[in-house]
């Protein structure tokens, strides 16, 4: 439960060593550079830097380049699962860096760019052919020649019309009435269901303007015919699939050009991408000081801890360097860095997914792990479930070398599935109630009712009462915390208004409810009313403290009092650990009800009945498992957080060595 102390140092570096300095505070992992305000000016040592990263962002940006287009034709596909798991390639930097050649990348890129755009023409050509075989194919039953319809002759002109299919009959009529033998036309044909009619009419030059005239009387529109087609729609379908065919062809030639180079390529970028990153990082982190001609100047955050071994990696460079700690400029924000024990630090995520700690405030890591893994436990609530669960995330940890944070999230949703298994046992709950379900579970019937302490399916008021009265603890922990931290700040009575009040308040008010249910013995009535009009007497005489007159103070004071309702309503949302817990066994008792009802069925009834038990579980599983992760991580964010946390810190980004494609390994050499 704590922040690592942080501390800010200050190095001047000659130029000649910089970038090699650098490169060992790198491999540290522990220093963040800090961007400096002042103006930069413009000499040659930044300039050389600026060159620098300009050359590293375009090799960059062509190794994304042969990654995005790569990826879909590599043969030896490597799992992103895998990836995420932790199953990548082990190897040093050095060793990273002699597979980096820039010359054979450059011309392999410069080859890739020219099959490219060949491909983007080829396709872009594909797609204009199949769209007019569509167009052609919607015209097939035109009788004329298109080239009446796209340039006409020197006499005749053709335009295909569409009609409402109510005014069809009426086109017909009109065209051979008021144009008569200048014109010719075909209708074409239409589907029962289509609105319009096409029709396909030829007409003298001279005839146009009266042929839209009725066009438009009719509301015809104009239907385009593609200026390429001059010979029928018939043959302009056989030209067009021999176009298509050989586009086709040079595509998939093209496809098989990339192919044969995919899993060459995807190998050079995925190390240059790892290196350049490398390398881009650096830079900016140098660019970030304020340089002169000759020397860097740079500060930076890194954890007090890490101070020793940060002053041991600058040994070599004492001569030309000078370096010192200074203290944080006024107003700065610390960058936060969490600093938890082996038992919490699997929490670390969760914090982080809500927001930073500031720098000297609360880290709530280790103060929320212990509810969350219980409230885990009490909504899933299934021993069966929780051995299955706890296996399978074991597994993944012991095979794998799991990312930092995928791990701790693992270790989190084991240490969950643990606690899951000890509630499923305290209510019975094996597989929802199969011990009690099937006949051949008899024996163990004895040892499940031996673990057993509760049964919450016949009796959920006791475990609504356990949920709620967790849910009180948390609150009143929460305000405890608030009062702690406000007390160390040295707003001491702030804590004992805000805080304290409400501490006194609400226990009185619990000791009342308590006394007048006969919890208690009714001779703790009178102290738990005086406890708790104390509490409310310290409420309305600080809360207004704001207010300037004696009125507006007890108005504002009596009026805080409203805010109980709030931590009641905080408090009732406990009880969906009872509402999921509930759920959790029901829909394994139904399961099981359902696997018992098919056993009886004739030659199928035992597999029938296995299937439906192993898929209704599984499905059982996913679905709770889902709300056993939700529903806890809520309260702790909703009703556990608001009380004390402030999550507005600046997480700590140290220059690292930070790869995507490999892992990278201690270097022997570096020792």
């Amino acid at each position: 439960m704590a922040l690592a102390e942080m501390c800010k140092a200050r190095i001047a570096v000659h130029k000649s060593v910089a970038d090699e300095l650098v490169e060992k505070l790198q491999g540290l992992g522990c220093c963040e550079f800090i961007s400096q305000t002042g103006s930069i000016p413009d000499g040659g040592a930044i300039l050389a830097l600026r060159s620098k990263q300009r050359h590293i962002e375009e090799l960059l940006s062509d190794a994304r380049f042969v990654t995005r287009l790569l990826e879909p034709f590599e043969v030896n596909k490597e799992s992103s699962l895998g990836r995420m798991l932790g199953d990548i390639p082990q190897i040093t930097l050095s060793e990273l860096a002699l597979k980096v050649d820039e010359d054979k990348f450059t011309s392999f890129v410069a080859t890739l760019r020219d099959t490219e755009r060949r491909m983007t023409e080829c396709r872009a050509d594909l797609s204009r052919l199949k769209g007019l075989m569509a167009q052609a194919i919607l015209l097939e039953s035109v009788k004329y020649p298109l080239e009446f319809f796209t340039t006409g002759t020197s006499s005749v002109i053709g335009t295909i019309y569409s009609v409402p299919k109510a005014s069809s009959d009426e086109m017909a009529s009109r065209l051979k009435s008021d144009i008569g033998d200048l014109a010719e036309f075909q209708q074409l044909p239409s589907g029962e269901k289509e609105p319009t009619v096409s029709f396909a009419v030829l007409c003298a030059k001279e005839s146009s303007d009266k042929l839209q005239e009725i066009a438009a009387e009719l509301m015809a529109g104009r239907v385009d015919v593609p200026k390429d087609f001059t010979l029928t729609a018939s043959e302009e379908r056989e030209r067009l699939s021999a176009a298509i065919a050989s586009a086709e062809k040079e595509e998939a030639s093209l496809c098989a050009e990339i192919t044969s180079c995919a899993d060459e390529g995807l190998y050079m970028a995925r190390y240059y991408n790892d290196y350049l990153t490398i390398l881009r990082d650096r830079a900016e982190s140098m660019v970030s000081g304020v340089p002169t001609e000759d020397v860097f100047i740079w500060s930076f955050w890194m954890p007090k801890a890490s101070e020793s071994k940060v002053r041991e990696a600058l040994l070599p460079y004492e001569a030309l360097m000078e370096y010192s700690l200074v203290e944080p400029d006024e107003g700065e924000t610390v960058p936060t860095l969490l600093k938890n024990g082996v038992g919490s630090s699997c929490m670390e995520p969760l914090t982080l997914m809500y927001g930073t700690p500031t720098y000297g405030g609360v880290d709530p890591t280790a103060l929320m792990a212990p509810f969350f893994f219980m409230f885990m436990g009490m909504c899933f609530g299934d021993a069966g479930y929780g051995l299955v669960l706890s296996g399978v995330f074991g597994y993944f940890l012991v095979r794998h070398k799991l990312p930092s944070t995928t791990k701790k999230f693992f270790v989190m949703l084991t240490v969950g599935m643990v606690c899951s298994v000890i509630m499923g046992a305290l209510t019975g709950s094996w597989f929802g109630d199969s011990v009690d379900a099937f006949p051949f579970l008899a024996s163990l019937v004895p040892l499940k009712n031996a673990m057993q302490f509760l049964d919450p399916m016949n009796d959920p008021m006791t475990l609504l009462f356990i949920s709620l009265g967790l849910g009180f603890i948390q609150i009143i922990f929460g305000l405890l915390i608030a009062f702690r931290s406000n007390w160390k700040s040295g707003a001491k009575f702030a804590a004992f208004a805000d805080q304290g009040g409400w501490i006194i308040f609400l226990a009185g008010l619990l000791l009342v409810g308590l006394s007048l249910s006969g919890t208690l013995p009714s001779c703790t009535v009178l102290p738990s009313q005086i406890i708790a009009a104390l509490g409310a007497l310290i409420l309305v005489a600080t809360q207004g403290r704001e207010k300037t007159s004696i009125a507006g103070k007890i108005f504002s004071g009596v009026l805080s009092l409203y805010n109980v309702t709030g931590y009641l309503g905080d408090v009732l949302s406990y009880s969906r650990l009872l509402a999921l817990g509930l759920g959790s066994a029901a829909v394994g008792m139904v399961i099981n009800l359902l696997a018992k009802l098919v056993v009886g069925t004739p030659y199928i009834g035992i597999l029938l009945a296995i299937l439906i038990f192993i898929i209704g579980h599984t499905f059982s599983i996913m679905v709770n498992l889902l709300g056993a992760f939700i529903h806890p991580l809520r309260l702790q964010y909703v009703e556990f957080f608001g009380k004390f946390y402030d999550a507005n810190g600046k997480d700590f980004t140290p220059l690292c060595n930070a790869v995507q494609y490999a892992k990278l390994t201690e270097d022997p050499s570096a020792r």
